[in-house]
């Protein structure tokens, strides 16, 4: 068996793989809704699902989630994720139809929501905390990479192979965790465990639901905009319920104090709102408008990413010698000016200075995920780095939700 105090970077290495690889689960099939559209003869707007579900499923369990990787343990809901994640990547590449894709990608976010609320916060307790920082720039890294790498990863498969070898790819992927985790002898959880909040957790994936059902639909249908204003209330009313309960999924009484984990979690949910949906948007510009080849685009878009990729480690090893709030706001200030030049695009703009303002989105990204992410994850109790992490990925993906909002 691997010993605790010698396995920091091989518990760090063996948490790439589940960055990777919940980035890749988010990303991948993007390229194939069209193809697996006129399969199976089925609207866009349908197949768009696939998606849908899995953001959607994700979003509702995380916190959830990470409160019970808290209390049982956080190896043992990581192992259980990525076995969820194993078997409904081999169905999802056997499915017969659309709405059997639908129903395995659902399932599947459960599984991405346990790594999601697992590999940041095991990454986290691994670590002291002059160490911590640089360590989450590393995983969040391999996260960037896995962002870069399935569009071409599934062009390829597109190519050579067929959309269905784009799920069995999660196959080894997930046998690599499995295998790599299952070797050691490490847990990290709470040393006391409380009874679970079920009725929290219903009221919370209610709210969470209509809030990003909403913002998904925000553009398409009239009624969806009343659909966002009900969830806001239905969390509002979680928060209430959880300052009653005895055992609360979020302990609102307590964080209600941490000013770091409620702006560094603003923070990024503001982030993510003004960026998601940059490559969305510059797909169509580069394409339509600038008359750049499809097969070009991709390599254009890769830049950003590659940036993040290139400097989340510098970022957050720099968040572990200064304070993070001065690395991320570093950051955030970048992203702003470079935000605003894109703003001033027009089809005669030269190709370099597109691909600089990318690249610089792309640096200001880094400068602000990592330390960002640091800052949250230190405000929290060690025995509370499943539900930070967990904030964490919800803030992500109400961010991403509004910015898709704010632009389909």
């Amino acid at each position: 068996m691997i010993k605790k105090h010698r396995s920091n970077y091989f518990i760090l290495f063996s948490t790439l793989f589940g960055a990777f690889l919940s980035a890749y689960l988010s990303t991948s099939v993007n390229a194939a809704l069209p193809i697996i559209a006129r399969e199976f003869n089925v609207s866009d707007s349908y197949t768009s699902w696939i998606l849908t579900s899995s953001l959607l499923v994700t979003s509702m369990t995380v916190l959830p989630v990470g409160k019970i990787a808290d209390s049982y343990g956080r190896k043992k809901i990581l192992l259980l994720g990525t076995l969820i994640v194993t078997i409904t990547s081999i169905f999802g590449g056997l499915a017969g139809s659309v709405t059997a894709i639908i129903i395995y990608r659902s399932i599947q976010g459960i599984g991405i929501a346990m790594l999601g609320a697992t590999v940041l916060s095991i990454v986290s307790s691994s670590f002291p905390a002059n160490k911590r920082g640089k360590a989450i720039g590393i995983n969040i890294a391999a996260t960037y990479i896995g962002l870069s790498a399935s569009p071409f990863i599934s062009g390829i498969i597109l190519n050579y192979i067929n959309w269905r070898a784009i799920f069995f790819l999660s196959v080894p992927l997930s046998l690599i965790i499995l295998a790599l985790f299952s070797i050691m002898d490490n847990e990290w959880k709470d040393e006391t465990t409380h009874p679970i909040d079920f009725k929290g957790s219903v009221i919370y994936a209610i709210g969470i639901l209509a809030v990003i059902w909403g913002l998904v639909n925000f553009n398409q249908l009239l009624w969806a905009r009343w659909t966002v204003l009900l969830g806001l209330l239905v969390l509002l009313l979680f928060g209430y319920y959880e300052t009653k309960t005895p055992y609360p999924l979020l302990d609102i009484k307590t964080i209600r104090h941490n000013r770091v984990l409620i702006f560094s979690s603003l923070a990024s949910f503001i982030n993510y709102s003004s960026t998601y949906a940059i490559s969305y948007m510059m797909n169509i510009f580069l394409q339509t408008i600038y008359g750049v080849p499809p097969q070009y685009v991709g390599v254009v878009l890769l830049v950003q990413p590659a940036m993040q990729a290139l400097f989340s480690p510098l970022a957050g090893s720099l968040s572990d010698k200064m304070a993070p709030r001065y690395v991320a706001s570093a950051g955030m200030s970048l992203i702003s000016v470079n935000l605003f030049f894109l703003s001033t695009l027009t089809p005669d703009t030269a190709l370099f200075k597109i691909v600089l303002i990318l690249a610089m989105i792309g640096l200001g990204f880094a400068l602000f995920s990592s330390p960002n992410s640091n800052s949250i994850m230190s405000s929290m109790n060690k025995n509370e780095y499943g539900v930070a992490a967990a904030i964490l990925t919800t803030s992500r993906t109400v961010g991403q939700s509004f910015s898709m909002a704010l632009t389909a």
